[in-house]
């Protein structure tokens, strides 16, 4: 009896606490996963300005795209080393394909990797009003 009056105090005790965390974030900031769009589509926009990720040794392996209703754009990203050696990925290596056409580096990215690594890095890319279509990397030939 007293372990459970233990476990009904703390459980009082702690709700409203976990209640308090899960209100600091607005409706507007909840980031929500975006629709998947296939491999397959064929992405020609123009590019102008010649924006293309740094060359690197590094691999998109899989992105999942999200959003949020205040306009920032997300991806979880897992990318892999290529090299047998260590690499050092930085923003310039990864860029964003909007679905207005515009090319995008993120906000903030790095990451050192050993040889042959793999890793999931969440990755932001600033506010616009056209969701990502696409993240990519540009590998050495």
């Amino acid at each position: 009896m007293k372990k459970h009056l233990t476990i009904l105090f703390l459980f009082g005790y702690l709700a409203p606490q976990f209640s308090a965390l899960a209100d600091d974030y607005t409706q507007n900031e909840i980031l929500t996963i975006d629709e998947p769009i296939s491999e397959l589509v064929n992405l020609e926009f123009s590019n102008g300005d010649d924006l293309v990720p740094k060359l690197g040794e590094f691999k998109v392996m899989s992105a999942i795209l999200m959003s949020n209703l205040s306009g920032e754009r997300w991806a979880t990203v897992t990318i892999k080393n290529t090299a047998a050696h260590q690499r050092l990925l930085d923003r310039e290596h990864i860029m964003a394909i909007f679905a207005n056409g515009e090319r995008r580096q993120p906000i903030q990215a790095e990451h050192k990797f050993s040889g042959n690594e793999e890793v999931t890095l969440i990755i932001g890319f600033g506010k616009s009003k056209f969701p990502i279509l696409r993240v990519s990397v540009r590998n050495t030939p």
